[in-house]
């Protein structure tokens, strides 16, 4: 009877929970209107289609900065063997200053998950502002160079794409 009781709340809180998360899920509609305001609107379309089925608009955000530190670490790390594996002092320049720029766009990303789990979306909007920024300059950085590590050039423009997302979905959530 007891295990009856707690199976029967068990039941109904995960029915209420499923209630509530549909409710606020996000349509194709949206994430097509989403997508609408990003620089890259394919670019958007596919990463939102393949990656999600209806998620809320904080999950959304949460994904999108997770694919972007993702991206952001994996460079960082490609900068460090560059550099490490030796290369011509105008090359190591350009791969050191993109380096410096990755070191700051992840440790901006790390404080606009902290404004997003905080509910503060102008303050995520600044830092994922940044962070793109960064991955500009890294690009302006390295187009100069004869040779350029291809996997450099296509996550810094990756970078630039999902920060646009995260930017568009920032400005749909609440001001602090």
């Amino acid at each position: 009877m007891a295990a009856n009781l707690r199976n029967n709340a068990f039941l109904s809180s995960l029915m209420f929970l499923l209630l509530i998360g549909s409710s606020y899920a996000i349509t194709s509609s949206e994430m097509s209107t989403i997508c609408d305001k990003t620089l890259n609107p394919s670019f958007c379309l596919k990463f939102l289609n393949t990656k999600f089925a209806s998620p809320n608009l904080q999950a959304l955000a949460k994904t999108t900065l997770d694919a972007t530190q993702t991206r952001a670490t994996q460079t960082f790390k490609k900068l460090q063997s560059i550099i490490d594996g030796g290369v011509d002092p105008r090359s190591k320049l350009a791969y050191r200053s993109c380096l410096d720029e990755y070191e700051s766009a992840i440790g901006n990303l790390e404080e606009a998950f902290e404004h997003l789990a905080s509910g503060d979306g102008m303050g995520m909007n600044m830092k994922v502002s940044a962070a793109l920024d960064g991955a500009d300059t890294c690009l302006d950085d390295v187009k100069r160079l004869r040779s350029v590590d291809s996997s450099v050039v296509n996550n810094s423009k990756a970078i630039k794409n999902l920060c646009g997302i995260a930017l568009v979905i920032s400005n749909m959530l609440p001001r602090n």
